[in-house]
């Protein structure tokens, strides 16, 4: 068995995995080691790994229990990524508000990877919440109010909170779905508290005025200071998560700042029609 050192990132969620070779064959022991830290830490931090897009993708499949014989293309077999520099770079300039990649999806991703391919200091971090967590410590009057309601996910132009900076949007034709906030998670069975400020439209079956009452309550809770953990990005960093589990958000990136170029492995993938697709617009002032 491959020894693995483990060391936590943070009380509630999250671990750096030390030791670990992704050109190496992986037995048995090993897997089941890595698949139980992703199932209950939910964030799995690799360091200073060279690491191509193939060997990136496999380890993610191997995670969510797919099996081995899984091959790139149901990954997705073109290279994608985030970046300030490239011409077809993702997001490539301002800021984040927290979501979970997909959440406007019927079968939104399970597993979300991104590797530092090309990253200088001082690199905007990334910033996670553990909804798992949110959800578990809800304060019981806010769980009586939020439990059995359903809310739309929508890719479409939703923005709350603090704008400074964010980057703006246009999908022509945003898919968008309808989930429980007190949603199941596929793959653990937990209860994820799924909402978030990027993509929550609003709360079926309330007025405007009460489901953003109770919106900005849940927020006020999943979002304090407190339970954030901010990853400070270097290259050849592989950071892999519960895309449901967790929400992510970042600070502002500058298409004239620092290199910053992650490549982004996810599954399930979602097929998109080009009116479906994100057109990255502007900065909020």
């Amino acid at each position: 068995m491959t020894h693995l050192e483990v060391r936590e990132l943070s009380p509630e969620f999250g671990v750096e995995v030390l030791g670990f070779d992704p050109k190496a064959p992986l037995d048995d022991a090993t897997r089941e080691q890595l698949r139980d830290l992703f199932d209950t830490r939910r964030l799995l931090l690799f360091r200073d790994i060279d690491l191509s897009h193939e060997e990136q993708a496999r380890l993610c499949t191997m995670l969510i229990r797919k099996g081995e014989a899984e091959t790139i293309e149901a990954m997705g077999s073109r290279e994608s990524f985030i970046s300030n520099k490239l011409d077809d770079g993702i997001a490539p300039f301002g800021r984040l508000q927290f979501h979970g990649d997909t959440m406007w999806a019927d079968k939104p991703y399970q597993v979300l990877s991104l590797y530092g391919t090309d990253v200088q200091q001082p690199a905007a971090p990334t910033i996670f919440v553990d909804a798992v967590g949110a959800w578990k410590t809800l304060p019981e009057d806010l769980r009586r109010r939020a439990e059995g309601r359903e809310v739309l996910q929508t890719a479409g132009a939703v923005r709350r909170g603090n704008m400074s900076g964010v980057l703006l949007t246009e999908v022509e034709n945003p898919p968008s779905t309808v989930t429980r906030i007190n949603y199941t998670h596929p793959r653990t069975g937990e209860t994820v508290l799924h909402i978030c400020e990027q993509m929550t439209r609003n709360v079926l079956g309330m007025s405007d005025a009460e489901s953003e009452d109770l919106l900005t309550s849940l927020f006020a809770h999943l979002y304090q200071p407190e339970r954030q953990v901010g990853h400070d990005w270097r290259e050849g960093d592989l950071v892999v998560f519960d895309n449901i589990a967790l929400q992510h958000s970042r600070a502002r990136v500058s298409k004239e700042g620092p290199a910053r170029t992650l490549r982004k492995v996810a599954s399930p993938m979602p097929r998109l029609r080009p009116d479906q697709l994100p057109r990255w617009k502007a900065e909020a002032a």
